[in-house]
């Protein structure tokens, strides 16, 4: 089945908005200690969850700020099918099932968490929806850019649409293991 640029724009702007509402309902009300706490004795704080979330959105803001301003608007790209590529594909759907994964060294956590993770995540979401919203009007097909987990110099193969899908579904991915660690916490 096909979807329009238009039609995948407003899915992942919808589940985005949704999870963004979701993070703020489970986080304000959690302390720092809370926050800091590690209720799986092998696994992730929540602070340590929010900052692999903005190490790893940090980490694409440079490349998607260059390949946005060298392209060219295309009043009929919204319209058009959108494909995504194998490797946004094979990206999105891992990122889509519920088994454990390891993060890439380059959005591993430090085990020192910078202090206010929770506002910077959910502005981070905020300026994700604003992107979103900003290139409706560029060819999310042709507009490729790469991953900071491949070197600078490999071919960029991705398109602007699988790094949207692929950040929505892995805050959504990780939304539910805040939600999961958050039922676990000690009052």
């Amino acid at each position: 089945m096909q979807i329009t640029q238009r039609d995948l724009h407003a899915q992942l702007r919808e589940q985005s908005v949704a999870t963004r509402d979701h993070l703020t309902t489970l986080l304000r009300p959690l302390n720092s200690a809370q926050i800091n706490e590690h209720p799986e004795p092998r696994g992730w704080s929540i602070a340590e969850v929010l900052e692999h979330l903005c190490i790893t959105q940090e980490s694409y803001d440079d490349r998607f700020n260059a390949i946005v301003r060298s392209a060219r608007p295309d009043a009929g790209a919204p319209a058009r099918a959108w494909h995504p590529t194998f490797l946004g594909k094979l990206i999105a759907g891992s990122l889509e099932k519920p088994r454990p994964m390891k993060a890439p060294r380059v959005f591993q956590p430090s085990h020192t968490p910078r202090n206010g993770t929770t506002d910077a995540l959910l502005g981070l979401e905020s300026a994700f929806v604003k992107s979103m919203d900003d290139t409706a009007s560029l060819d999310w097909n042709k507009v490729k850019m790469g991953t900071p987990v491949f070197p600078d110099w490999m071919p960029k193969m991705m398109n602007l649409g699988d790094a949207f899908r692929i950040h929505v579904v892995h805050v959504s991915r990780h939304a539910r293991q805040i939600a999961r660690l958050a039922g676990k916490l000690s009052a």
